[in-house]
């Protein structure tokens, strides 16, 4: 039947492989945190920085509006053009959503597209370190059988 022949150094070599499989599933499950980690890192990034643009983009609005009604407060009471200056407050308003959905849909892409990035990385550790346990336990069989 092959190589083993007792008992003794059968033990001692399942024991060995276990446990290096044991030690790879444990690596790899650290790196899966670390990945994880990574990933809501990134994330926390992402919505801080869409805060901090959102806030931008309201405090220049509300100076474009507030220098437009300083102007018409100081031209338009005389020549009476409050339309143009309502039609351009509109128009600052509508710009600002429009750069808002705009800021909205870029940051929806950049989460989705870290998202399907540490999955495919899961994923791979994951297949890896079936791969190696396989390959291990293949190893440990053939060395059984006296093939290897």
């Amino acid at each position: 039947m092959g190589g083993f022949t007792s008992i003794v150094p059968m033990a001692a070599s399942v024991l060995q492989t276990g446990q290096r499989i044991s030690a790879d599933q444990a690596n790899t499950q650290s790196r899966i945190n670390q990945g994880e980690a990574a990933r809501k890192a990134d994330l926390a990034e992402i919505e801080a920085r869409e805060r901090e643009d959102a806030a931008q983009r309201a405090e220049d609005l509300r100076r474009r509006q507030a220098t437009i009604r300083a102007r018409q407060g100081a031209s338009g009471l005389m020549a009476g053009g409050s339309g143009s200056a309502s039609a351009v407050l509109a128009g600052y308003e509508k710009a600002a959503r429009q750069d808002g959905d705009l800021a909205a849909d870029a940051t929806a892409r950049r989460r989705t597209r870290i998202n399907q990035q540490a999955a495919w990385r899961e994923k791979s550790l994951l297949r890896s370190s079936q791969d190696d346990t396989v390959a291990r336990l293949n190893a440990w069989f053939s060395k059984r059988d006296g093939w290897g």
